[in-house]
Order: C-alpha cells, then structure tokens, then sequence
C-alpha cells in the first residue's frame, strides 16, 4: 500500500468515525428524554458530606439543575413537572468513577445501571471527546464523560503498549502535549516510565495551557530513576493505584512501619489518590481461580476485544501461585487505610474496562473494598460523591444534593451504607438531569450486555493508523 492510499484511509475513516460510531448503538441509548422540570416527592436524601440521611422531603430539578430541596408544599412549582413518588425510598448523589476506561457505548450503559453518573476516562482516543459532547447535548444516554488525552509515556520504558503516544525526550514531550490540547484535551495522563527531561517539558507545557496532570507514579528510565517525592512535588490532579504507588515507593516491600511512613509522606505533599484496588483484586482473582474468575456472570458485559487482547495477561497470570496476589491485595488495602488515617483524600476509581474489570459493578465492588481498607461507608461514599467532585471543580458541580447542584442523582430502595449492593438494581437513576426509571434502567442493562465489537476494532484501528 503505498503511503498516499495509507493516508486517505486514515482521513476517511476519521472523517466517518462519528457517523459509524452512531450506527447500530442500542436504542436504548439513543435520545434520552428530559422533562423541563422534575418533582422527587417525599423522599429520604443522603448527605455523604454530613454522613446524615435527612427525613423524607421533596426534590425540585429543572433544566438538568437541582432548584430546591426541601419541603416545598409553598414552592411555585411548574404546572407541567413529571412528577416521581419517594416513598420509602433513599435518594443519593450519583456516583463518580474517577478511573475508567471506555471503550464502546455498551460501557455507558453499565455505569448508568450501577448509579454512576460521571466517570473519567484516563486514556482518551478520537471518538472519546465527540461520544462526551453527544452524551452533554442529550443526543446519548451516558453518565457525564470526562477524558484525558492520550497515555504519554516514554519510548524504550517496560511499560508501552500499541495505544499509548510514546515520546523521546522534551521536545517531543512538548509537541505531544500541545498536539492534545489542539484535539480539545485538557487533562493529561501520565505512565509509569516518563523520564526526568520529559516530565518537565510535560509540567511547563500543562502550566502553560491550564491542563491538568493525573497518572501513575513517575518512575524515570533504568539509567535515571525518579523518586516518588518528584510525583509528590510535581503537582498531579491525582496519583493513580495504591499498587503502582508501592511498587515504586518501596519496591513491594509492605512493612507496616514504611507504609504508613510513606502515607504521612504522601499526605504532606497534598497529593489525592486514586487506589483503584479493585481491579488488582480481579488480577488476583484469576490467579487463585486459575482463570476461573474470568467466566463470572458480572463478565457478561466486558468488550471482547479488550477481553481477546489481554489474553495473554490473563494466561500468565492464571499459571501463577495463588499466594502472592492474595498476599499484595490485603497489603494494598491496608495501605490505602493508612492513606486515609493521614489525611490523604482517597477517590473512587475502579479502572473498569482493563484486566477482567467490568464496568458499574466494579464501582460498586470498588466502595466495598474502601471499606475492606478502613474506611466507613460514608466516607466511601464520599470518595464516589463529594472527593471527586472537589477535583473536578469548577468543570462540573456534582456530588451533592443541594440546589444549584447537577441533577445526579440515584433512588433507592434502601440506605447503601448499609449494603452496597442495594446499588446493582436502582429503582431510578437521574443523569444530568435525565431520568431514568426502572424501565429503562431495565433496557440500559440488555444493552450493557451488548458490546459493539466491530465499533471497538474499528476505533482502535483509526486511533493507532492516526498517530
């Protein structure tokens, strides 16, 4: 082929992408409906912010905004609100994943199913800010879709895969982060393997165009390491997985003492971290299961190309010895309660659409291993509520009910601090200000099982032609 024909294919298919993308969706998905205004009646709301769940009271929502909470009996209300009966029930803030990976618009699906009404996705590609703009018109059902750019990481690490924008230096590193940010990105995402030069180009540059930085632990290169104290210092949004903090911190060493100093450490430089320690726990869970844990019933949604591309992740890891892992995960989760002992604000993130991690459920395994770590409920609540949203502030004003607040919110039939699990089957899920009742939470659950897969090979296939 020559590179002229090489070229155009890569136009075209950008240029189609958005259309295609559009084609053979689930019309569950297709146009939420939105009334202009929305009456919740009679209703407990939980505060994570408080931990208090206040005496049922009425809910007003117009244009996607929360307008009045409270007993509303003399509030002029809209002669034409779609009006929604509480009794009973617990209405709650939606959820926030702060670590995902979305792949198709099956992903969106399983979110809204599972109450999470607003995740970030940390690797961007093409289709990831266009897919964001339909879900914000209401041409989409979705949770609120956020994105970083492109993974940066740097050429000749261990750590590079075909869908990362691999940089050689700091003049590379620059090109790549202003390329970003004339894609429309405004968060970057850091791997493991960026050198010292490179990091600061990429820190100047983000400076320079008000873009923030999230990603794992700066590691360097073999002939230059970088100390953690460097990713403390450099000013991260949030630092990602409990598991790669360790690896880099301490070598895997989890002696109780140099954790916990290591968290003090971590607290002192301000940072936020997202443990993610669910989706260590499924990597544990295939080399105990000896893969068994693969073929759970909560799979029955995961993309398989993604499931097909990692096969050799999960092979090797399924010949391994079960101690080793199971051995690391209670070290992670006691490390992410000294985390939260020293103050550190910890989010939620699950890294769902990776490693046998599927998406909506695994936020909700993710709260039940925060409280594994420590936390209580409430304030696992708080790190899918109100933690991620003080980071995505001003970008979007979520995580609490109050007025002025995004209409986010999740019914319930009963208080989910006492059983996450209440949150696999809510009786309504407001995204943005669109409701979804449980009819059509019921259809957004056939179509979370219904991965587009030629949409998925053929995104990936533009994003790697296109760099």
């Amino acid at each position: 082929m020559t590179q002229l024909k090489a070229v155009l294919i890569v136009f075209l298919g950008l240029a189609l992408l958005p259309h295609l993308a559009a084609c053979g969706v689930p019309s569950a998905l297709d146009r939420p409906e939105r009334a202009s205004a929305y009456l919740i009646r009679d209703v407990a709301v939980l505060d994570p912010d408080e931990d208090t769940l206040h005496p049922p009271q009425d809910l007003l929502v117009i244009g996607g905004l929360i307008e009045a909470v409270g007993d509303l009996a003399s509030h002029g209300m809209p002669v034409d609100a779609h009006v929604i009966d509480g009794t009973g029930l617990v209405l709650m803030p939606g959820l926030i994943d702060m670590h995902v990976h979305i792949f198709d618009e099956a992903d969106l699906a399983a979110n809204l199913v599972h109450g999470v009404t607003t995740v970030r996705n940390l690797a961007g590609m093409p289709f990831h800010l266009p897919m964001a703009q339909r879900i914000a018109d209401g041409r989409l059902a979705g949770p609120r879709l956020l994105t970083t750019g492109p993974i940066l990481n740097e050429r000749g690490g261990r750590n590079t895969n075909p869908l990362q924008t691999l940089i050689s230096g700091p003049d590379e590193a620059r090109q790549a982060v202003r390329r970003q940010y004339r894609q429309g990105y405004r968060h970057l995402k850091l791997y493991s393997n960026v050198s010292r030069g490179s990091l600061a180009a990429i820190l100047d540059e983000a400076r320079q165009l008000d873009m923030t930085v999230s990603g794992h632990p700066v590691e360097g290169t073999e002939a230059d390491p970088i100390p953690i104290d460097d990713t403390l210092a450099a000013g991260f949004l949030t630092i990602e997985h409990a598991e790669s903090i360790i690896w880099h911190a301490l070598n895997d060493d989890i002696d109780p003492e140099r954790m916990r100093a290591l968290a003090a450490d971590i607290a002192r430089g301000g940072a936020t971290v997202t443990p993610t320690l669910i989706v260590h726990a499924n990597l544990a869970g295939i080399v105990e299961t000896r893969g068994a844990h693969l073929e759970r019933s909560d799979m029955a949604g995961f993309n398989p190309v993604i499931l097909d591309s990692q096969r050799g992740e999960y092979d090797f890891w399924a010949s391994q010895e079960t101690t080793d892992r199971l051995h690391m995960q209670t070290a992670y989760e006691i490390f992410t309660g000294m985390l939260h002992d020293a103050g550190v604000p910890l989010l939620l993130g699950s890294d769902a659409g990776v490693m046998a991690t599927p998406h909506g459920v695994s936020a909700i395994e993710e709260l039940e291993a925060l409280v594994r770590a420590g936390l209580t409920p409430d304030a696992a609540l708080r790190a899918g509520t109100v933690n991620a949203a003080a980071i995505l502030t001003p970008e979007v004003s979520t995580g609490r009910i109050a007025p002025g607040f995004a209409a986010d919110l999740v019914l319930l039939g009963a208080d989910p601090r006492e059983d996450f699990q209440v949150l696999r089957r809510p009786l309504g899920v407001m995204a943005n200000g669109y409701w979804y009742d449980t009819d059509a939470l019921e259809a957004l659950r056939h179509a979370s099982r219904r991965p587009g897969v030629w949409r998925t090979r053929l995104r990936l296939l533009m994003y790697i032609l296109a760099r």
